[in-house]
C-alpha cells in the first residue's frame, strides 16, 4: 500500500471519528447519538483494518471482530432500552421524538 494512500485514508477516518464524536456530544436527539456511535465504531474498525493492511499483519483481525460485535450489540441494546423506556412512559416515537400520547 502506498504511503500517501495510507495517510489520506487515515486522515479521512480520523475526520469521520471527530465528526461522529461531535454529533455524539451535540445531539440534538437520542437517535442522532445512536447513529453517531455507529459512525465512530465503523470508523475505528476501518482504521484498525487499514493499520492491519499497512503493517501486513493479521494479528488485529480478532480485535476487529470483537470491536464490531461490541458496537453492534451496544447499539441494539441501547435501542431496546430506549424503546422500552418510551413505551413505559406512554410516549410515541414520532419523527422529532417530542410528541406524547394522551
Amino acid at each position: 500500500m502506498s504511503e500517501s494512500v495510507f495517510q489520506l485514508a487515515s486522515v479521512g477516518l480520523a475526520a469521520a471519528v471527530v465528526l461522529g464524536l461531535w454529533r455524539l456530544v451535540r445531539g440534538p436527539s437520542v437517535l442522532n447519538r445512536i447513529v453517531a456511535f455507529d459512525v465512530v465504531t465503523i470508523s475505528v474498525v476501518g482504521w484498525m483494518a487499514l493499520l492491519s493492511l499497512h503493517w501486513k499483519t493479521t494479528e488485529y483481525l480478532e480485535l476487529i471482530l470483537v470491536f464490531t460485535l461490541l458496537g453492534f450489540v451496544g447499539t441494539v441494546a441501547f435501542t431496546q432500552y430506549l424503546r422500552r423506556t418510551l413505551e413505559g412512559q406512554g410516549e410515541t416515537a414520532e419523527r422529532d421524538g417530542s410528541e406524547k400520547r394522551l
